[in-house]
């Protein structure tokens, strides 16, 4: 005979062995995260929530656009780092709006290019590599003597 049992989220009624996989997986009362916002809620409701909460924008500091947050991992890997000239959007910030009075002009930090960026990455993956091998060498060295 078969334990029955009932789920304490959503009151489904189940058998024991498969409890635990339903509360984790297939229950629509499970609390899940928003991939956008983070927030926690039941996953019966996270599809409204994230058709809502995908379609916010935030500014992106590289082109200065205002991309929507479900277009923006997609948008982050294909950015130049340059406006698009060819289509104008009233969301657009635009390079006067954001100048700031007379003054000396201090380097934003989207103005490091995607290279730079790249090449300081390789050059620290060298230096850790370089490291380790010195490292490896010491300690093989002091275990000799």
């Amino acid at each position: 005979m078969q334990s029955l049992v009932a789920c304490s989220l959503c009151s489904e009624t189940m058998e024991r062995e498969i409890l635990a996989v339903h509360k984790g997986e297939n229950c629509p009362q499970r609390i899940v995260t928003c991939e956008f916002c983070e927030f926690p809620l039941p996953a019966v409701d996270l599809a409204e929530h994230q058709e809502v909460c995908g379609n916010r924008t935030e500014l992106c500091h590289m082109c200065n656009k205002y991309i929507r947050l479900r277009e923006r991992y997609n948008h982050e890997s294909r950015c130049t780092g340059l406006p698009d000239t060819t289509v104008e959007s009233s969301r657009d910030v635009r390079a006067a709006e954001r100048r700031q009075p007379q003054g000396p002009q201090r380097r934003q930090p989207q103005d490091f290019s995607r290279k730079r960026l790249l090449f300081t990455i390789a050059i620290t993956g060298i230096a850790v590599l370089l490291g380790s091998f010195l490292f490896q060498k010491k300690t093989e060295d002091s275990q000799v003597h």
